[in-house]
């Protein structure tokens, strides 16, 4: 016998023809991990309805603390007073981030209004000063609170949404040369949002510069501040966009080095760390409280839909592997087996099953399975294998044919008793022996016979149960016309 082939068409075929097989793996995984899922939900279920909050008060907190801190290292205690810090700093940032309008800003399409004020007076030094006190009015709570009252934008947020400049270079003729003003000369910058918003909050600060004006002119003497250019548009900013990245990264950095020391406590840091929250904790407790007129109704168990899905594929998985090692190491001969090439004997026939009695599935499979090849029916099948016998027995001028094999009866039996009637219709005798290597009877009725076409049912008889055939026939010196097998 030589060493068989593995066609990968052929298992692929061979692994879908077990379609119903994968189909009850499926379900059965599916089925199986969806109860898990569901026994795992219950469980999780019941042990929330199993917690009952502990009540403290500050005098237990205090008690407590002071009895940690006892047994605490100076390290251990310092590294959770950090982390503490670390999270107010982290929930200020965050606040900052989303209650700021600086934050909330689009960089790539940020409004934007210049005003350059010059300020003119007796002589230049008292021009300068006055620049100087212009500059300190512009960064000063008076007119953030009056920007407010003008615009409703908060005064908080009004310093980063307003910059002041007065080192103002002026360009001279076609040699980019240019020349640095005084502090005589303003220029204001205001950002907002939108452009509406931004012309309310560059008229504020105009109003309010006039205000201002005409205070110090009686305060410090006569001088006037002249608007010698105002121009708006929408620009990128690049500060913005810096500024924007900058705090986000700092964000993340503190997230992240909260979340790597909690990681590390030790379980009496954390009893420490949640008596020191204790008080934000209460406070958020008693905020979701006065906001819920009833408590939650925990969900009720559930299946999970991935570990359905997980628990199908993997069984699916599971049996399409225990297939494949089956068709690895399968010792039974296949439909697509050839004898010639396995045993060096011809094979005149290849007995199909009917169609008929196949479902649209498995004739899908036959077509991969037969893919480049012509396919014939089970009546077609018949004929050919019957015309080859007869061809064979007439070549070989043989009036006695037998028809030998393995286990006749898992389905070949049939085929042998209607090659028999058809044959001995054109005078051609025919034995039937099944089993002769099993079966004395079958083995002594060898000696009558000249020539054998061994019938073989596939996956029923064994590779190496045709190989002692074969040798059992050479040595009785039994002609062996050629191999029919049987689907």
């Amino acid at each position: 016998m030589e060493e068989r082939e593995i066609e990968l068409l052929d298992m692929i075929a061979d692994i879908l023809s077990h379609w119903k097989g994968i189909l009850v793996a499926l379900f059965i995984g599916a089925a199986l991990m969806g109860g898990f899922s569901y026994v795992k939900s219950y469980c999780s279920v019941q042990n929330e309805q199993a917690i009952v909050p502990v009540v403290l008060d500050r005098a237990a907190v205090d008690v407590r603390l002071e009895q940690i801190e006892a047994t605490l290292k100076d390290s251990d205690k310092a590294a959770v007073l950090t982390t503490v810090d670390d999270e107010h700093e982290y929930l200020d940032k965050n606040k900052y981030v989303h209650e700021s309008v600086y934050m909330q800003l689009d960089p790539l399409n940020v409004a934007q209004i210049e005003l350059v004020y010059g300020i003119q007076a007796e002589n230049e030094s008292q021009a300068q000063r006055l620049g100087a006190i212009y500059v300190k009015l512009l960064d000063n709570v008076g007119l953030y609170d009056w920007v407010e009252q003008q615009t409703g934008i908060a005064a908080a947020s009004v310093g980063e949404l307003i910059s002041v400049d007065t080192k103002l270079e002026l360009p001279l003729g076609k040699e980019d040369k240019s020349v640095v003003l005084g502090s005589d000369t303003i220029k204001v910058t205001l950002i907002q949002a939108d452009e509406a918003t931004c012309e309310q909050f560059a008229n504020a600060v105009k109003d309010y510069m006039e205000q201002q004006q005409k205070k110090l002119v009686a305060e410090v003497g006569d001088h006037a501040l002249i608007l010698l250019s105002e121009t708006s548009g929408a620009v990128m900013d690049p500060d913005v966009m810096d500024d924007q990245i900058d705090y986000g990264n700092q964000i993340s950095d503190i997230r992240s080095k909260i979340v790597s020391a909690k990681a590390e406590f030790t379980t009496e840091q954390q009893q420490y760390y949640d008596l020191l929250t204790w008080e934000e904790t209460k406070e958020v407790a008693e905020d979701q409280t006065d906001t819920t007129e009833e408590q939650p109704i925990p969900a009720p168990p559930s299946i999970s839909k991935k570990y359905v899905l997980l628990g199908a594929v993997l069984f699916v998985f599971g049996y399409v592997g225990i297939l494949f090692l089956m068709y690895i190491f399968n010792t039974r001969i296949r439909i697509s087996d050839e004898l010639q090439s396995l045993y060096h004997i011809p094979q005149i026939g290849v007995v199909v099953k009917d169609s008929k009695k196949k479902n649209i599935l498995d004739k899908w499979v036959d077509d991969l399975r037969h893919y480049g090849k012509r396919e014939f029916d089970a009546e077609q099948s018949m004929e050919l294998a019957f015309a080859a016998v007869k061809i064979a027995a007439v070549k070989n001028k043989l009036s006695n044919v037998c028809l030998m094999g393995c286990n006749l009866s898992a389905g070949a039996d049939n085929v042998c008793e209607n090659l028999k009637t058809a044959l001995e219709k054109e005078g051609i005798h025919v034995t039937v022996l099944d089993n002769v290597l099993y079966n004395a009877e079958s083995m002594e009725k060898m000696d009558a016979v000249t020539g054998v076409v061994l019938v073989e049912k596939a996956g029923s008889t064994l590779y190496n149960e045709i190989s002692d055939e074969l040798a059992l026939l050479q040595r009785q010196d039994i002609t062996v016309l050629g191999g029919i097998v049987v689907e």
